[in-house]
């Protein structure tokens, strides 16, 4: 069994002097919903690495199918002025941004403030194609995102069965390492509006973070922990309420859906994606918004003031506690002040 030495160098923390914060009751004014609408949305890509991040097991190079959702207020969408792609972490799908719990739909909340908001299924993951599990990475997921990124400007996909809208500028967006894929494919495509990274701190990960890892790796490096499916498995599976919650209320706990298995190739690339973050941050040259909550285990204090004053490319960043927040702040108490942050500064970059 084997585990690269550099996956001491995991995870990330989470939590600095943010420039928006406050209780619950902070939420922005929004309309009404209804003109909201959800969209499906599929992109056709290839799994390639175009990216310079080292991965273990290159990519198979085979045609896969992307779906999710497009998310906002009908005339935007139509108008095709900005939209954000939204990249899940290990363990979810793009549900985590369309959450079926009241007061905690991400993108629901997005529309009803006018922003158009893009929630996808990660290869590997929920409606989008199944991959080999040691054939995808993050150099990879960079990639396919560039790719959608590209197709959503050009409207090379299909969107429920309208036609498909020419997006001017996209943003792009990811909780956990969702926030490394769009770290990657911002500093190696440069053609995002901005860049939200939500809760991904690189190297100042906690003992948690590392404990959990070295574990998916050993499970990994035996060939996965599912029957059936070869190369996968669900990183924290015995931790799910450290991972996942800290001031979400029973409700939310109880209507949060089941964690996903994750694809053994990025699992076991993570410390390779982390270094070339490390290297290559700084060429991100675009504005830069950073959300954490202060009780996340994964990524602890003071991880969010360190990856501010990474993004030392970018023309300006804002950093963002979210108050009782662990890793994932869309369940947690003070999901709010994720919202008005997202909202504020979408508006302030024209998205």
């Amino acid at each position: 069994m084997r585990i690269p030495s550099l996956l001491a160098a995991t995870v990330a923390a989470v939590t600095a002097a943010g420039l928006l914060s406050g209780p619950a009751s902070a939420a922005a004014a929004a309309p009404a919903t209804s003109n909201v609408v959800k969209i499906p949305i599929s992109f056709t890509v290839k799994n390639t690495n175009h990216t310079d991040v080292y991965c273990e097991y290159p990519a198979d190079g085979k045609s896969y199918t992307v779906r999710g959702l497009v998310i906002g207020p009908k005339k935007a969408v139509s108008a095709g002025k900005a939209a954000t792609l939204y990249l899940h972490a290990v363990t979810w799908t793009g549900d985590y941004f369309n959450l079926p719990i009241a007061g905690h739909n991400y993108a629901e909340e997005m529309a009803k403030r006018g922003h158009v908001s893009i929630a996808v299924d990660r290869l590997g993951y929920g409606k989008s194609d199944a991959v080999p599990g040691l054939s995808t990475c993050f150099g990879s997921e960079a990639d396919v995102t560039h790719q959608m990124v590209q197709d959503l400007k050009s409207g090379n996909y299909t969107l429920g069965t309208g036609k498909a809208t020419k997006f001017a500028k996209v943003f792009t967006s990811g909780s956990s390492v969702g926030g490394l894929i769009a770290n990657i494919e911002a500093y190696m495509f440069h053609d995002t509006a901005g860049v939200f990274n939500q809760s991904w701190g690189d190297f100042s990960a906690g003992p948690y973070a590392l404990q959990e890892a070295f574990d998916a790796n050993r499970r990994c490096y035996a060939g996965g922990d599912l029957t059936g499916r070869a190369d996968y498995a669900t990183f924290a599976a015995d931790s799910r309420d450290k991972f996942y919650f800290a001031s979400a209320t029973p409700a939310v706990r109880a209507k949060t859906p089941k964690m996903q298995p994750d694809p053994c190739g990025q699992l076991m690339n993570l410390p390779f994606a982390i270094g070339a973050d490390m290297q290559r941050l700084g060429d991100i040259t675009v504005p830069v918004l950073i959300t954490f909550g202060d009780a996340d285990p994964v990524f602890p204090p003071p991880s969010a003031q360190q990856m501010q004053d990474r993004y030392i490319g970018s023309p300006k960043v804002t950093n963002v506690t979210i108050p009782g927040a662990s890793h994932y702040p869309i369940l947690e108490a003070n999901f709010p002040v994720m919202v008005n942050a997202a909202h504020t500064w979408l508006a302030q970059n024209g998205g």
